[in-house]
């Protein structure tokens, strides 16, 4: 039975949805929830998904296109075969972030809010920032407190970290665009707590807490 519309469009939309990035089984149930697709005959759902990502990105052998190319639609977001992928030329929005109600309690409001986490949330700067951390150091660690997701949880906390700009909207220039620089690699704790008090606070800051 012919679909309502092609696999790849789906498969993007459903990843927009899920913030430009997800894994195999995140996208098989964005796609069912959705509703849009006839999956009455599809037993093979994950794998129709999975056929359609890999004749789509470059990083896998049988891929027929140009490396950054236009059929160059996906990329691994935490390596190869790791089965998380993202859009490559996926940018968040201030309509696609959701905030927190921690967030939306401090006087700087919701747009200037939005607009940093959007940029937090921009999957190929911080992808960049982890493959330059750990060209650094060899592993990612948080760089306030050193926690390290794979020496704690094992294999599925490999290459897990999460990146905070350091860089307030309110301080950027007109145009000014992200840098890697920018990006701090930090836990899941520390940082919910940099961005629990406005002004933000700064890594240096935090770290002192810590040692007190």
């Amino acid at each position: 039975m012919a679909q309502p519309r092609p696999w790849l469009t789906e498969i993007k939309d459903a990843l927009k949805e899920l913030g430009g990035h997800g894994t195999l089984h995140d996208i098989t149930e964005r796609i069912t929830d959705r509703g849009i697709m006839d999956l009455s005959s599809n037993s093979t759902l994950e794998e129709t998904i999975r056929r359609t990502i890999y004749n789509h990105t470059s990083v896998q052998a049988n891929f027929k296109g140009e490396a950054g190319g236009v059929k160059d639609i996906f990329y691994p977001v935490h390596g190869k075969g790791k089965g998380h992928w993202g859009l490559r030329n996926y940018e968040p929005t201030e309509k696609t972030v959701d905030l927190t109600e921690d967030d939306m309690g401090f006087e700087e409001g919701k747009k200037k809010l939005r607009q940093h986490i959007v940029r937090e949330r921009n999957p190929q700067i911080i992808k960049l920032a982890k493959e330059r951390f750990k060209e650094k150091h060899g592993k990612l660690f948080c760089e306030i407190c050193t926690f390290d997701f794979y020496e704690y949880y094992g294999e599925i906390g490999e290459d897990f970290i999460e990146g905070h700009h350091t860089k307030p909207v309110s301080e950027l220039q007109e145009g000014e665009k992200t840098k890697v620089e920018d990006i701090a690699l930090v836990c899941s704790n520390c940082h919910k707590i940099l961005h629990r008090r406005r002004p933000w606070l700064k890594k240096e800051e935090l770290m002192k807490l810590i040692n007190r």
